[in-house]
């Protein structure tokens, strides 16, 4: 650390108030990166059971409406009549949600109210429901709702999958809007002599299509599966017009500890989460109406991330070598250290005696230790090539990489083994080639080419 290496006693190449003034920065520089180790660190400790929540979108994804469960219900314990039924259509309304259509000649689907005219549409309004539910001419899609063998007063409502029938739009020609969503209208009837006051609905599940390219063969792969929604309940008074805007939220979450090493969300749930408005009383209080429609953000993705481990050493990783570079340009590069905490101080003391053994071995000569004792004062019947060669073998094992230069000296061995083999060929053959010929480069190519002058 720049610290250590700044503290006195002070190099003597250098001036005296220089080498004070880089102690100074070193120490400032220290008491920063502690204080930013402190904050980091009590951040995290006093944050690492307090997620962070992150929303995304999801692309290339289409749904249905939820299917649900609904069940007539009373506040007294009446149980009687078996008389619940429920129509379903399919309306049209604009990004602004202020105009809803129906197609003139109506279609449950959208594939076939798509690219239509505005002109092929009618308008529709909360009034205009039991208009609507009167028009015998229109389909009441009643058989999508089936019984429920535990309770034989509740319907189960399962969206269609056919024809690709999931939370879409349709274009409308002419429309102000011209890409208009679908929305699905449920009327509600039961006999006037019901005794039932309001509905209770269950929303249970969703089936959702993922759509992803395969890397072999450059075709699209659909992925379609069922996602239950957590328990939820909903109540609607007889007799309302009511409308439910939803989204639904994928919300992944794991345990303070795994989040905090860093492990992925392992636990997942999906919610609906309904947005009730009341427009009022319907004109006939034998039926009750429901608009289902989806808000724009319809599909929502959250995680909840916790504080990382790695996140904090990478933080305080990336602060201490942005100072570090800092203190570097200023005072320049710290000397290199072969030798670290380890060596020094941590491993036990067996260890480090055998470690000082082994080193003693090797740079404890008669030509004394290199970079501690003064080459100057050799010991007596010491030469100075001895120093060097214990120098060159410490700089050879801890600093320098000396693989390039062992094969250049693989190579000049070849070299001189070629030549001086050269040589004895021309010894041979008695050839007119001097000696001193084979000082010149250009000589030996020639002979190792099979020529002569």
């Amino acid at each position: 650390m720049f610290l250590f290496e700044s503290r006195p006693p002070f190099r003597t190449t250098e001036p005296k108030t220089f080498s004070i003034l880089r102690f100074l920065t070193a120490i400032i520089f220290s008491i920063v990166l502690v204080f930013y180790t402190w904050i980091s660190f009590g951040d995290f400790v006093s944050n690492f059971d307090k997620p962070t929540l992150y929303f995304s979108g999801r692309n290339h994804t289409n749904y249905t409406y939820p299917s649900f469960k609904i069940c007539p219900k009373t506040l007294s314990n009446y149980n009687g009549d078996d008389s619940l039924n429920i129509s379903l259509y399919k309306l049209y309304s604009d990004f602004s949600s202020s105009q809803l259509y129906v197609p003139n000649a109506y279609s449950f689907y959208d594939y076939k109210n798509n690219n239509k005219s505005i002109d092929d549409f009618r308008t529709y309004d909360f009034n205009q429901s039991y208009e609507l539910y009167s028009n015998d001419s229109i389909p009441k899609n009643s058989d999508f709702f089936i019984r429920d063998h535990d309770n034989n007063r509740c319907r189960i409502f399962t969206p269609p999958l056919i024809n690709s029938e999931f939370v879409n739009f349709v274009n409308i020609i002419g429309s102000p809007y011209y890409f208009n969503n679908n929305e699905l209208l449920f009327i509600i009837t039961l006999d006037n002599s019901s005794m039932y006051d309001f509905f209770e609905i269950n929303f249970e599940s969703f089936n959702i299509s993922t759509e992803s390219l395969s890397i072999i063969g450059g075709y699209s792969k659909t992925d379609v599966r069922n996602v239950i929604l957590t328990t939820n309940q909903h109540f609607i008074v007889r007799g309302q017009y009511i409308i439910y805007e939803s989204v639904i939220k994928t919300t992944s979450h794991t345990s303070p500890s795994f989040g905090m090493l860093g492990f992925k969300a392992n636990n997942n749930s999906t919610d609906i989460e309904i947005e009730e408005k009341v427009l009022g009383l319907t004109p006939n209080a034998s039926y009750t109406v429901l608009e289902l429609r989806f808000k724009p953000d319809n599909l929502i993705y959250q995680e909840y991330k916790y504080q990382t481990v790695n996140k904090v050493v990478s933080n305080l990783g990336g602060f201490y070598s942005a100072i570090s570079g800092v203190f570097f340009i200023l005072f320049g590069a710290s000397k290199l250290s072969p030798w670290g905490i380890c060596q020094k101080w941590v491993c036990c003391w067996p260890y480090r005696r055998s470690f000082k053994r082994s080193l003693a071995s090797r740079y404890v000569s008669r030509a004394g230790i290199p970079l501690a004792e003064d080459p100057r004062k050799l010991p007596p019947g010491a030469e100075l090539r001895d120093r060097v060669a214990i120098l060159e073998h410490l700089l050879k094992e801890y600093y320098i990489d000396a693989y390039y230069l062992e094969k250049l000296t693989t190579t000049r061995k070849r070299y001189l083994d070629i030549r001086k083999n050269n040589h004895e060929t021309v010894r041979i053959l008695d050839n007119d080639i001097s000696d001193d010929d084979f000082t010149d480069d250009i000589a030996l190519e020639r002979l190792e080419g099979g020529s002569s002058r």
